[in-house]
């Protein structure tokens, strides 16, 4: 697991809802980041889940989770 992986985790793992929705409003996504974020970060659902749910193939998730810890990271 990589080094931003493991701080954006920690975060979430820590984080309160209003400490969520801060960090939400300090950050510009699409309605699909938006829709895996809340999956997987709130819902707290796998990777393959949110893969069936959406339609998207897990690698596509994947790169968007990775896109998402990127943009959550810059105002970390």
């Amino acid at each position: 697991m990589s080094e931003l992986t493991k701080k954006v985790n920690q975060f979430f793992r820590f984080a309160t809802r209003k400490e969520v929705q801060e960090l939400k409003g300090k950050i510009y996504i699409t309605e699909r980041l938006e829709r895996v974020f809340t999956m997987y970060y709130i819902e707290k659902k796998s990777i393959n889940y949110i893969a069936d749910e959406t339609g998207f193939c897990e690698r596509t998730v994947k790169k968007d989770l990775e896109l998402l810890r990127t943009l959550i990271n810059k105002v970390l």
